[in-house]
């Protein structure tokens, strides 16, 4: 690039270019001395290395400009791929908690249904207690000797019945706990 933009400026002094300050001292009949054409010489060089060192100082600044520039969009790319993650995840959790809710809706009905057979059992309990209490008082009123063993022999299977539905009782209380222990650790 140099030696072309010599090569032009010698031309450019030899052929005496109209706009050229070197016609005006043609035209007065003095040539310029070499050492005049050196010094400008010397000056075109140093422009033209200027030129190209401010060519290649661009040229690196936009080569930094445009690595910077990859280096973005291969970011913002990963970036989406991250966003595309974090919502297919989002999406992931909403259904285990709707799934865990449905869950917990389902252990609330069966804990509730098993307050309620609970409530029943002790109500049936009570009445069968008060039934046994009037018929062993019935039976020690007025009762002749073979009612009263028949009469003993249903209390005896009514208190085994007793015995049967508390034992139930313990058993759905147990069932109970168990249900709350795991809707604890549903919530967990």
């Amino acid at each position: 690039m140099q030696t072309v933009l010599c090569v032009l400026c010698a031309a450019l002094c030899l052929n005496g270019v109209i706009s050229s300050p070197l016609k005006n001292i043609q035209s007065k009949g003095n040539l310029a001395s070499v050492d005049e054409v050196s010094v400008l010489m010397y000056g075109v060089l140093q422009f033209s290395e200027s030129l190209h060192h401010m060519h290649q100082s661009t040229e690196a600044k936009l080569e930094r400009v445009m690595k910077a520039i990859r280096k973005t969009e291969s970011k913002v790319k990963r970036l989406g791929l991250d966003t595309e993650q974090v919502a297919q995840t989002e999406l992931q959790i909403k259904e285990k908690l709707n799934l865990i809710q449905a869950q917990m809706e389902s252990l609330q009905a069966q804990t509730q249904e098993s307050r309620d057979k609970i409530t029943r059992l002790e109500q049936e309990e009570a009445e069968l207690k008060k039934k046994l209490k009037h018929l062993e008082e019935d039976l020690n009123s007025s009762l002749p000797e073979r009612i009263k063993d028949k009469t003993f022999k249903n209390t005896a299977l009514l208190k085994d019945l007793m015995k049967w539905a508390e034992e139930q009782k313990i058993k759905l209380k147990n069932q109970t706990q168990q249900l709350a222990q795991l809707q604890e650790q549903n919530v967990v």
